[in-house]
């Protein structure tokens, strides 16, 4: 049976006669050392670092007070609770004393059991303090460990998934697609968003809970990721029998319908996919589950109705953590994520349960578009629009250099820039590749990744517009990471786009139409 270890006291005293009364009183419970000057304390303390000291102030040469303050200066032992020992009765030795940095003192003539006690109390305090320090070590490996994690998967995974989102929407877009390859096309898709619904559902909303995410708004087509997600819960509606409405100000969409609002194209993804498949579970039998899409005044509404209630015992706490009603596999996460992110989006959620008209969740963005800028907002959707991009039978012979260290992100970047008729690109696998480019070759756009070996995106940046011949190059950064740091530092070293992987073919088209339509600004 393993011993327990015993804690160390170091006395310091030149007087013999009370080494031996605390060594009495002291040494059955603990390890006891010995120093009979100030010198020797400190190299006692240097050689193996007690848990507690017991230190005499009237001592020849180096006082009580002079060992304090050595120990003090020294961050190995800063920490080490002193006791001051002393017959000294005087409300200033104690003042001086305690500011020094001693916890406590004893006087003598001792008290047995005083001392014990001031020793055992003191020595408790030691043990929870080194039990919280561990606990933050802990805390703090862990919290390295989810940003490895959180590095990880807005890297490695993210950015493989961008084709899987991506070139089913190219693919689709093409002449000659069967209905059933359409179908098959649409699954890869939704299975592409399904899977970064999942890793968004455990590294973004942790940002979102601790008020750290960094919303990067671009105009996205809201009844485009409704008809997405339909094919995912189509199989739910299909068990049991449940149409499916979707309806913009009060009229049934139709196929070239749009609904524009700003935000993430996978958090609007996230949050709907949440309240659509809790309405289509909740709904009874062979009922309609309806969205309703409309703009009150400068408001994006958006309301999700189905015919069934929310019981009565977790309403009051309804978009709490972990609430859940009937559901052995629920985790209780679906209406509290939904909450977070609505809030990142700018606006709140509510919902009304009521017999009549069944549960109604309303989103309301109240801060998606601003009253004064409602009507330049859409105008700035459609301006950025690819199909408006002045001049682009002119534009779709410039070079376009494409840097990313992943081969299938390169492609699909290629790709979309091909749909929209672009025809020269130089690509390669990190920064290093395109500074030997940029040097014989002529590059008209540079598309870069972030995290890139050899050479990263942001030292590309910093190089190529510091540079007199290449500064007028329009750069647009390409990441599965929106860091709020590293985001200002490509702003601060004049980026001029910044799209967040994974991103549609449509999304990037935008912030390209974007780049040109301001590159032709600058230089008329």
């Amino acid at each position: 049976m393993e011993e327990t270890r015993k804690d160390t006291i170091l006395v310091v005293d030149d007087t013999e006669a009370n080494i031996d009364i605390l060594l009495d009183i002291l040494e059955g419970d603990y390890e006891v050392g010995v120093a009979t000057d100030g010198e020797s304390a400190l190299e006692a303390v240097a050689e193996e670092l007690p848990d507690l000291i017991l230190l005499d102030i009237m001592m020849p040469v180096m006082d009580g007070y002079q060992v304090c303050e050595q120990l003090q200066s020294d961050e190995k032992t800063r920490d080490i609770p002193v006791i001051f020992v002393t017959a000294l009765e005087q409300q200033e030795s104690e003042t001086r004393g305690l500011g020094l940095g001693a916890v406590d003192y004893i006087t003598k003539p001792f008290n047995p059991e005083i001392v014990r006690l001031r020793v055992e109390n003191h020595l408790k305090l030691v043990r929870a303090n080194q039990a919280l320090k561990r606990q933050n070590e802990i805390l703090i490996e862990n919290e390295r460990l989810r940003n490895d994690v959180e590095s990880i998967a807005r890297h490695d995974l993210k950015t493989p998934m961008n084709a899987l989102i991506s070139i089913p929407e190219l693919l689709l877009k093409e002449k000659g697609v069967t209905e059933n390859q359409r179908e098959m096309l649409e699954m890869i898709a939704q299975s592409g968003f399904r899977v970064m619904d999942i890793i968004n559902s455990s590294i973004d909303l942790y940002r979102m809970e601790k008020g750290e995410y960094r919303l990067r708004p671009v105009p996205i087509d809201l009844l485009k990721i409704l008809k997405q997600l339909k094919g995912e819960i189509i199989h739910l509606m299909g068990e049991k029998e449940i149409p499916f409405r979707i309806l913009i100000g009060g009229k049934y969409a139709k196929e070239d319908d749009s609904f524009i609002v700003y935000g993430e194209e996978m958090l609007y993804y996230s949050l709907f996919v949440n309240l659509v498949k809790n309405a289509v579970e909740a709904s009874p039998p062979g009922r309609s589950v309806t969205v309703g899409l409309d703009i009150k005044g400068d408001t994006p509404i958006i309301m999700v109705n189905n015919t069934g209630l929310i019981p009565d015992e977790i309403r009051d706490t309804f978009f709490d953590k972990y609430v859940t009603h009937g559901k052995p596999d629920g985790t209780g996460l679906g209406t509290y994520s939904a909450k977070l992110i609505t809030k990142t989006l700018g606006g709140e959620i509510s919902f009304q349960s009521v017999e009549e008209k069944g549960t109604t969740l309303m989103v309301e963005l109240h801060d998606n578009l601003k009253k004064e800028n409602a009507e330049e907002a859409f105008d700035k959707f459609f301006e950025q629009s690819p199909l408006q991009i002045k001049n682009l039978s002119k534009k779709t012979n410039m070079t376009i250099m494409i840097l990313d260290d992943y081969a299938i992100m390169r492609g699909t970047i290629v790709s979309i820039l091909r749909q929209m008729g672009f025809k020269n690109f130089i690509r390669g696998a990190d920064g290093m590749e395109g500074l030997k480019q940029l040097q014989v070759k002529q590059v008209d756009l540079i598309i870069s990744d972030l995290n890139m070996p050899k050479v990263n995106g942001l030292q590309l940046l910093k190089h190529v517009k510091k540079s007199e011949t290449l500064g007028h190059i329009p750069f647009m950064m390409v990441s599965g990471e929106a860091e709020q740091r590293k985001v200002e530092q490509a702003v601060k070293l004049g980026v001029d786009a910044f799209v967040v992987k994974p991103f549609s073919a449509d999304i990037l088209m935008k912030k390209l139409a974007r780049v040109l339509d301001r590159a032709d600004q600058q230089e008329g």
